[in-house]
């Protein structure tokens, strides 16, 4: 191909637009916002992590959707109106709930790569930013939240990261 066109200039698209161009490809990037990054990629606020990499496709994120429809702050909006697009999406979404631990464990390896990738981009092009690598620190309100992150802990240590439990002294 001479020339590419990628649509959307969110994470996914610009190290997509760069991987092409590192290979020799002439690459446009096409985004409806004035800025890159407006969607998908605006609400992870910058953060270079593997450790929200458990996937949503559980029994649970069924229950959560139904009453998160009720909520103006649902982390996930689904707008109650029937259509064949979001009736097919739902279905293959239902389908890979037997599959949730083996797509959690490679996502966190996507996850892992994907971040070496970008790190080595910024090395290779000489892009300083200010790279936090202390860890991340999640907070459980109630033992049933707590229990639910220690299995996720060990599927995601399956997958290569490093995660594990500390106590108030630790934190």
């Amino acid at each position: 191909m001479s020339h590419i066109a990628i649509i959307g200039a969110g994470i996914t698209g610009i190290t997509t637009a760069y991987a092409l161009l590192k290979r020799g490809h002439q690459v446009t990037v096409f985004e409806r916002h004035a800025y890159p990054a407006m969607e998908t990629s605006f609400a992870n606020g910058g953060q270079l992590s593997a450790s929200n990499a458990e996937v949503w496709n559980h029994h649970s994120t069924i229950i959560k959707g139904l009453k998160w429809m009720t909520r103006k702050d649902a982390p996930l909006l689904v707008h109650p109106a029937p259509t064949w697009h979001k009736a097919s999406w739902m279905g293959e979404f239902i389908a890979q709930i037997p599959r949730y631990r083996e797509n959690t464990v490679e996502t966190v390896r996507l996850a892992l790569i994907a971040r070496q990738h970008l790190f080595a981009i910024a090395e290779r092009e000489g892009i300083e930013f200010n790279l936090e690598k202390r860890g991340i620190l999640h907070v459980y309100y109630d033992r049933a939240s707590f229990e639910h992150a220690g299995k996720v802990t060990e599927m995601l240590r399956q997958g290569g990261l490093e995660r594990h439990a500390v106590t108030a002294v630790e934190i």
